[in-house]
């Protein structure tokens, strides 16, 4: 069978893979067909629309199907792709910096499956994982930017993700280890802030429709209370991050680079007179990442 290397970034909002494809990490489950096959998932007997509303927080993937099953759609995608239904995987997936330690070999065994037949969308799957490597979240983001930040001799990684923040500093590209950090401090925060406060004035928006404030677009009868209540909530939450970051002991005067979705929705205010910022890595850099380091 044709071999594929992919990488897929199984976060706890969004799922992302190396070959760019994003969806949000939810599923809507049933024993009957959906009313369209757009991101229909068939597999263990089971149809499941994929993207659909977001699971809850999970400490440890390995306890349930669910991260697995997120993971087919980016898998199907990389084979579409290559142009092939049968394939043996090489998988690169990413644990945040705080439980990788305890987690990587559980997360690795939890992928590694033989005989996988799915469906999804309009057409048939057939797979094994034949193998799964597991990388530190953030760190793996770095891999495809080395050349562009290889001037830099010490740098400060903030991955901004949906739950949490993954934080270390590398001094000549290695890490400094006892600067690694996970910080509960996600977009997430920022999300129900802004819905909290909007649900006073009576506006009730769905995250795709935050995201879409977030961004500058808004299509909405009070669209200035909404772009008012978003860019302040904003500016609170970049305040407290970056708070948060100075008080692990953290110069933000040094060199800083800012990656993952909510780097990548926050954007140009990161960039300010407070931080050193450098450059923001776009949401797939970790799964770009990890489909590099499988070398």
């Amino acid at each position: 069978m044709t071999e594929l290397k992919i990488g897929v970034d199984n976060g706890n909002y969004n799922t992302k893979s190396s070959e760019r494809m994003l969806y949000a990490s939810g599923y809507t489950m049933s024993d009957k067909e959906f009313i369209t096959s757009d991101m229909q998932l068939f597999y263990n007997d089971a149809y499941y629309a994929i993207g659909g509303k977001r699971m809850s927080f999970q400490q440890d993937k390995t306890k349930e199907d669910d991260a697995f099953i997120l993971t087919l759609p980016a898998i199907a995608n990389a084979m579409r792709l290559a142009g092939t239904s049968a394939a043996d995987i090489l998988l690169g997936v990413g644990l945040p910096i705080d439980i990788y330690g305890a987690q990587k070999e559980a997360f690795r065994q939890y992928f590694l499956r033989d005989e996988i037949r799915f469906h999804f969308e309009d057409a048939d799957y057939h797979c094994r994982i034949a193998e799964c490597k597991v990388f530190a979240q953030g760190h793996a983001a770095l891999c495809k930017y080395y050349q562009q930040l290889r001037e830099y001799n010490n740098i400060t990684l903030v991955d901004i993700g949906g739950y949490t923040v993954d934080v270390l500093t590398l001094h000549d590209f290695k890490v400094d280890r006892g600067s690694c950090a996970s910080l509960r401090m996600g977009t997430i925060t920022l999300f129900n802030a802004i819905r909290g406060e909007l649900q006073q004035e009576n506006i009730i928006l769905s995250d795709a429709l935050i995201t879409d404030a977030m961004q500058g677009r808004i299509q909405h009868a009070e669209k200035e209370k909404i772009r008012i209540i978003t860019e302040r909530r904003m500016q609170r939450y970049i305040k407290e991050l970056l708070n948060a970051l100075r008080e692990r002991g953290l110069d933000l005067k040094l060199p800083v680079v800012f990656a993952g979705g909510g780097a990548e929705l926050l954007g140009q205010r990161l960039y300010t007179q407070e931080v050193n910022t450098i450059v923001i890595l776009d949401r797939f850099a970790n799964a770009e990442g990890y489909k590099l380091l499988l070398g």
